[in-house]
C-alpha cells in the first residue's frame, strides 16, 4: 500500500495556513524524522519563482495575467519534477506538505476569458494531491491576522468576499471535474487545534502517519495516591511523565520538537487531567495543598512556607471555563480563611490578559473592605514547560 502522501493546505490570505503547516511539520517530524517535507508555492527556487514573487510583492506592476498564469504552471511543474516527485517515489515513505497549489491558481489566475478548465489544462501535468485541506476562516479574522503581520499587502490580499466565493466555486469544480479529495477544516481555532484536525484526517487516510500515543485521554491510567478525588481516577501523573521520558530517551529529538509534541498531548487532556497537572505544578513550587474547599468552583486551600519558617495561606482556583473575573472575585469573598496569594488556572491561554496582580483592597457591597490577594494567572503553556522540564530532568538521570 502506498504510504507516501502529498498534502496541500489552502485558504484565504490570513487563514493561518502557513502557521498551521509549520505546526504540523513540527508535530510529525517529532516521530517521523527526515520523512517530512514542508514546501510552498509559488516556489521561489523553481522556474519563474523570482518573477512571480516580484509580481505578488508589486515590484512588477506591468504584467499580463495570462503570463502570470503560465508562470505559475511552469513553476509548479518544475517544483513537482525536482522536489515533490522524487520524495513520493522514494522507497522510504515521505509526507510532503505544500502551502498552496493549483486550487490557488484556479482562484487567482482564472478570469471570464480564462476559465477554470483552461487553468487546469496548463496544469494537467501537476501531481494530484492525496488531500487538499481548505482552512475556512471568516473574513474578519483573516483581515485581523493580516493586520498584525506588519508586512506590506501582497497582490491578492484585498476583496476577501469575492475571493471566498471563487474558492467555493473552484473547490466544487475540482471535486466534480477532477475528483480531488478536498477536506474543509475550521481554521478559527488555535494553531494547535487546526493542525490536529488535519492530522486526524491524514491518519484516517493512511494510518502509517498516526502519531503514536501523542494524545492521552488518560482512560487507561491509575490514580496518583496523593489525589483521592474520584473524578481524577483516570489520570496518573507519574505514568504520564514516565511515558514521555521513555519516548524521548528512545527517540532523541530536538527539545523544541519535544515541546511541540507535549503541547499537542496537553492540549487534548481532559480537564480533570489538567487539574492534576496544575496541582502537581503547585507542589513542585513547595506549596502544600491542604484541602479542597466545598464550592461550586474547584478551589483548593494552600499553604506556603517562606524563609525563616513563616507560613502563609493561599488558594488555588481551577477555572473550567474561559477566564471570568466575577467568578474569581466571588470565590475569594467566600473563602473562610484570609488568603495572602491566589493562583488561578484557566484552560484558555489567550484569555490571560495579565499574568500577575499585586495585592489590593476591594470594597464589598456593604461598604466593608477586604484585602484581595496577590494573584497569578497561568494556563496550559505553563504546564507544557513544567512537564518538559520534568521529562528532560528524569531522562538525563537515567
Amino acid at each position: 500500500m502506498k504510504k507516501s502522501l502529498f498534502i496541500v493546505i489552502e485558504g484565504l490570505d490570513g487563514s493561518g495556513k502557513s502557521s498551521a503547516s509549520r505546526k504540523m511539520t513540527e508535530l510529525l517530524d517529532a516521530q517521523f524524522q527526515n520523512q517530512i517535507k514542508l514546501t510552498f508555492e509559488p516556489h521561489d527556487a523553481s522556474c519563474g519563482g523570482v518573477y512571480i514573487r516580484q509580481v505578488l510583492m508589486k515590484k512588477i506592476t506591468n504584467f499580463q495575467p495570462r503570463v502570470l498564469a503560465l508562470a505559475f504552471a511552469a513553476n509548479r511543474l518544475d517544483h513537482c519534477s525536482r522536489e515533490i516527485e522524487p520524495l513520493l517515489s522514494s522507497e522510504k515513505p515521505n509526507l510532503i506538505l505544500c502551502d498552496r497549489y493549483y486550487l490557488s491558481s484556479l482562484v487567482y489566475q482564472s478570469s471570464i476569458d480564462f476559465p477554470f478548465e483552461k487553468v487546469m489544462k496548463i496544469n494537467e501535468k501537476a501531481i494530484k494531491p492525496d488531500i487538499i485541506f481548505f482552512l475556512n476562516v471568516s473574513n474578519e479574522v483573516c483581515y485581523q491576522r493580516m493586520q498584525i503581520r506588519n508586512q506590506p499587502k501582497e497582490l491578492f490580499e484585498d476583496n476577501l468576499e469575492q475571493t471566498r466565493e471563487k474558492y467555493q466555486n473552484a473547490i466544487e469544480f475540482l471535486k466534480t471535474k477532477n475528483q480531488d479529495n478536498i477536506i474543509e477544516i475550521d481554521g478559527s481555532g488555535t494553531i494547535e487545534e487546526v493542525a490536529n484536525s488535519m492530522l486526524v484526517e491524514i491518519q484516517k487516510h493512511q494510518d502509517y502517519w498516526k502519531i503514536e500515543d501523542s494524545i492521552h485521554s488518560g482512560d487507561d491510567l491509575n490514580l496518583s495516591p496523593e489525589l483521592s478525588d474520584s473524578k481524577q481516577e483516570s489520570f496518573d501523573f507519574d505514568a504520564f511523565i514516565h511515558f514521555y521520558k521513555n519516548i524521548f530517551r528512545d527517540n532523541p529529538i530536538d527539545k523544541n520538537l519535544a515541546k511541540a509534541r507535549l503541547q499537542m498531548a496537553i492540549e487534548h487532556l481532559e480537564k480533570d487531567a489538567l487539574e492534576v497537572l496544575f496541582l502537581e505544578l503547585l507542589k513542585s513550587k513547595n506549596i502544600s495543598i491542604t484541602k479542597q474547599l466545598p464550592s461550586t468552583q474547584t478551589v483548593y486551600e494552600l499553604n506556603a512556607e517562606l524563609p525563616l519558617g513563616i507560613n502563609i495561606n493561599g488558594a488555588a482556583l481551577f477555572l473550567r471555563k474561559k477566564q471570568q473575573y466575577d467568578v474569581i472575585l466571588s470565590t475569594m469573598l467566600a473563602l473562610q480563611k484570609m488568603a495572602s496569594f491566589l493562583i488561578v488556572f484557566t484552560i484558555d491561554d489567550e484569555a490571560i490578559a495579565t499574568k500577575y496582580y499585586e495585592s489590593d483592597t476591594i470594597t464589598k457591597v456593604d461598604n466593608s473592605q477586604q484585602l484581595f490577594p496577590t494573584t497569578q494567572f497561568i494556563g496550559k503553556a505553563v504546564l507544557v514547560d513544567f512537564v518538559l522540564d520534568l521529562v528532560y530532568k528524569s531522562r538525563n538521570q537515567i
